[in-house]
């Protein structure tokens, strides 16, 4: 006990913390010649500071050369060390100096990138860094960061700016057209994402891009267009999962969905991951109305992943469309633990039980759907009816006031309008 009782008094006196890796491009040994000579011992002396997690007494040094002449790597080192001690306002500072003093050194933007994405979004800093960091290296790097950053709308409207102007600047970069087109397209301004996916075709040469332009293509109708991005896969990755994918999520939206299959079982031979089997698992129940084969897929991909909510869904669907409700209970419990907290799970396993008339038992699954999602009426409609199905007809007039006079319908709706119909080709 003894031991760690007097490290924390060392500690304690000598104000040291426990010390973090430094990062590379960072270390003495690696910018050593690109310094004055006068200016190396101090460095060594700082750096040995910095591996004892001696943040100030490190700073202090830095801030001396500074003060004499501006060092990119002194102001790049204190902007690090003031991070680490979590004084972020100067960090900022810090790093903005460094930025300004050499905004081409790819290891420097790296580590900027990290202390940016350990904040919350600042839009400026994204910008520059970015900006920067595609000129130095033009990969998916810099766009995946720009990404990785979106938290809410007005950071999706300002990575879609972000992105827009490195397309001006970058117009020829196949790239930047593919992730700029992508989120265009999640935002729903279609006719720009197919305008740049299309534009971006002959630029392409990536299998994993030319895959995201043909599902651009596909999902609005634009099957030319898709089949060419698939021509041009069979050139570059001929018998390749990205080939057969896009294959197989073309003829998928043309509604060939015994063609989907082939080409998504084909692409299970190089990439036998939960995603592919899923697609596989979708088609077959949702499609082809084969739950055997629906089942194998899914239990394939659970013995990957056995947190994947959707291969428990499917599984419930398809004993539920068969008639063994008892099964698809059993399944649907298990989409319920992982989903806990969304209303839909609840509501799913609820309607189970309404179907077996087990109004009793359904009634704490639809009042929890309820409780989550209030203002989803269909909830309370469904609920209204099995208040009424359990004899509690009071309370299913205050539920919905209305119910007797709305006809439920179909009870199971909402998985009907999983089933996608094809877009209209254009």
């Amino acid at each position: 006990m003894r031991k760690p009782i007097l490290l924390s008094l060392l500690l304690l006196i000598f104000g040291l913390t426990q010390a973090v890796e430094i990062p590379d491009g960072l270390k003495y040994k690696q910018f050593r010649k690109q310094l004055p000579l006068d200016s190396r011992p101090v460095f060594q002396q700082a750096e040995s500071y910095l591996k004892n997690g001696q943040y100030s007494r490190a700073n202090e040094l830095y801030g001396n050369l500074n003060e004499k002449k501006a060092n990119f790597y002194a102001y790049w080192a204190s902007a690090w060390s003031a991070w680490q001690m979590k004084n972020i306002t100067d960090a900022q500072a810090l790093y903005l100096r460094a930025y300004q003093l050499n905004d081409s050194l790819e290891l420097f933007l790296r580590n900027y990138a990290d202390f940016a994405l350990a904040l919350d979004p600042d839009w400026k800093i994204i910008g520059l860094i970015a900006r920067a960091y595609y000129r130095v290296q033009p990969n998916d790097e810099a766009l995946i960061f720009i990404l990785d950053n979106i938290r809410n709308e007005e950071d999706r409207r300002a990575a879609l700016e972000l992105l827009g102007s490195l397309d001006t600047e970058f117009p020829q970069a196949a790239n930047l057209k593919v992730y700029y087109a992508s989120l265009l397209n999640d935002e729903g301004d279609t006719e720009k994402a197919v305008s740049l996916a299309q534009s971006a075709i002959e630029l392409a040469t990536d299998p994993y891009h030319l895959m995201i332009l043909e599902r651009i293509l596909a999902n609005n109708g634009f099957f030319l267009d898709a089949a060419k991005v698939c021509e041009k896969l069979n050139q570059n990755a001929q018998r390749s999962e990205y080939a057969y994918e896009a294959w197989g999520h073309l003829e998928f939206k043309q509604g060939h969905y015994e063609n989907a299959v082939m080409h998504y079982e084909k692409a299970l031979r190089y990439t036998y991951n939960p995603g592919s089997l899923l697609h596989l698992a979708r088609l077959y129940h949702f499609y082809l109305n084969d739950c055997k084969q629906a089942r194998y897929y899914c239990k394939a991909a659970l013995q990957i992943d056995r947190s994947l909510v959707d291969a428990y869904f499917i599984m419930a669907e398809t004993y539920r469309v068969t008639g063994d409700l008892d099964q698809a209970l059993r399944f649907s419990a298990k989409q319920l633990e992982l989903l806990g907290a969304h209303p839909y799970p609840y509501y799913y396993h609820g309607k189970l039980f309404f179907e077996k008339k087990k109004y009793q038992a359904a009634l704490p699954f639809f009042e929890k759907a309820v409780e989550l999602s209030p203002n989803v009426q269909r909830y309370r409609l469904v609920l209204a009816k099995c208040y009424a199905g359990a004899g509690l007809r009071e309370k299913a007039a205050q539920t919905y006031q209305n119910f007797l006079n709305e006809s439920l319908m179909d009870l199971w709706q909402e998985e009907s309008t999983l089933r996608e119909e094809p877009p209209a080709p254009r």
